[in-house]
């Protein structure tokens, strides 16, 4: 009977008959030492993962999976104002990631188009010609939501310390809208 994930295996050390030499090229035969190392080997493997590696989740594959999801998130206000055009600022990506998917959200219904540029720290600022998004920038379009989970063209990698600059391209009505980065890390 197991106790693990509840608790690390604690096993009990076994021995070799008397009179019985560890032979490691005896391969049909089982020593006391080839059940030592599987039992040190799993004691390694659990203390390694701790105990409920996988947390709220059905496996630890799924907690595994779900730890790599991360969000880069950028805010575009307006302070009332309808959100003019241009460059509105600048994050620096601290990890080496893959964009997933681009959502916006706004806090009306309009249009708004959004580049985003990608340049490395040393070629800081990031410009046009340094956009990812190829002909299919974030865009909401007579909407309040709009997500992207196909990216079409863009250049989805991101390397630790890159920095992306938002750009607005066009926009009417909105006053306010959140632009969220699903990322991956990857290695």
């Amino acid at each position: 009977m197991t106790n693990y994930p509840g608790s690390i295996y604690s096993p009990r050390t076994i021995e070799n008959k008397s009179g019985v030499v560890y032979d490691p090229d005896k391969t049909t035969i089982a020593f006391a030492e080839d059940h030592n190392k599987a039992n040190d080997e799993i004691i390694a493997i659990e203390t390694e993962l701790g105990t409920n590696p996988k947390g709220v989740f059905a496996d630890v594959k799924t907690n595994l999976t779900e730890l790599n999801k991360k969000a880069v998130i950028f805010i575009i206000d307006g302070g009332g104002s309808a959100i003019t055009t241009g460059e509105k600022g600048h994050l620096r990506i601290p990890f080496k990631c893959e964009i997933t998917k681009a959502t916006l959200l706004a806090d009306q219904s309009g249009s708004i188009v959004i580049d985003i540029w990608k340049d490395t720290y040393a070629n800081f600022p990031p410009t046009d010609a340094d956009s990812i998004t190829a002909a299919a920038p974030p865009t909401l379009s007579t909407a309040q939501k709009s997500e992207d989970a196909t990216l079409t063209d863009w250049i989805k990698t991101i390397a630790a310390g890159d920095i992306l600059a938002f750009n607005v391209d066009s926009a009417t009505t909105i006053t306010r809208v959140v632009l969220i980065l699903e990322v991956k890390n990857i290695a």
